[in-house]
């Protein structure tokens, strides 16, 4: 029997879910990259090195990035094949990867913007005031994810220790500190608020009116309710600016900073060691050349 690509697409999907505990959006990314490699090549079920050059040429007109994650799901799934002993060596190599000059920092608010959003989100009235005060300065103060927010737990909060415990990315499992004692009041407040609320009984921490727990979505929407044309903050943005300000003050090395945003790679957590762009400005007015 002649075994098609197909049946390898799935049996790595599997391998993706069940050895790797890859998040369903990096599957998904990963077997739509796959799907379009095997459109240029579908008579081969595996992966050549001639396929891989002549699939690098039709990428020519994405971005760097793109073509990088493209290569990244090749590898991965060369990676796969060879642990399953269908291929006999690893096909991809350094420079399939194209090679990207840092942007720098990429934290793109100041902690002027960051007062003024947390001035609108502590005055602004809202049904679910309490509520969207500790979602957004636990945020703010720990720099965890929106997905970890979603699936934060009761059982995930210890105030006495100052630690929150987070299901994150690929479901994997990892402990936070949150020190600032003005956030722990405003979790302690919410903490009253929701034994009054219809899912109270919900074993997660961050409840919804529909359902027992929010979406990304509804923490978008969150967000845009106290945002303003010329303030637009994101919860992606007060991540990078927690990061960005840990590093500024000192408050944790390189190592714990990475511990703490959940990184895989201590390289992606570097970024934040160059300075933002409002701080390269100002010592740009004093450059005095000549």
């Amino acid at each position: 029997m002649t075994t098609n690509h197909h049946q390898y697409v799935n049996s790595f999907k599997e391998y993706l879910i069940n050895d790797k505990s890859a998040s369903p959006n990096t599957i998904k990314s990963y077997i739509f990259n796959l799907e379009q490699y095997f459109s240029f090549f579908p008579s081969n079920p595996v992966i050549s090195r001639a396929n891989i050059k002549e699939y690098k040429k039709k990428l020519s007109h994405l971005s760097p990035a793109t073509i990088n994650q493209k290569i990244s799901t090749l590898k991965s799934f060369n990676e796969y094949l060879l642990e399953n002993n269908l291929i006999d060596s690893i096909l991809i190599v350094k420079n399939d990867f194209i090679k990207i000059q840092s942007r720098g920092n990429p934290t793109t608010v100041t902690n002027k913007q960051i007062a003024k959003f947390f001035n609108k989100v502590l005055t602004k009235p809202c049904v679910y005031q309490s509520r969207n005060i500790a979602l957004i300065f636990l945020i703010a103060h720990t720099g965890i994810r929106r997905e970890e927010v979603c699936n934060l737990k009761l059982s995930g909060i210890d105030l006495e220790n100052n630690e929150i415990t987070l299901r994150g990315k690929g479901d994997k499992v990892r402990t936070v500190v949150l020190e600032d004692r003005q956030t722990i009041e405003y979790i302690k407040q919410y903490l009253r608020d929701r034994a009054s609320h219809k899912n109270a009984a919900s074993e997660y921490l961050f409840l919804s009116e529909r359902g027992d727990h929010l979406t990304k979505e509804t923490i978008n929407d969150i967000f845009n309710f106290y945002c303003t044309p010329k303030n637009k903050i994101t919860p992606h943005s007060l991540r990078h600016n927690f990061a960005t300000t840990a590093i500024e003050q000192g408050i944790y090395d390189i190592t714990q900073l990475r511990d703490q945003l959940g990184h895989a790679s201590i390289s992606t957590t570097q970024i934040y060691t160059h300075p933002r762009k409002d701080v390269m400005k100002k010592r740009a007015r004093l450059l005095k050349i000549g």
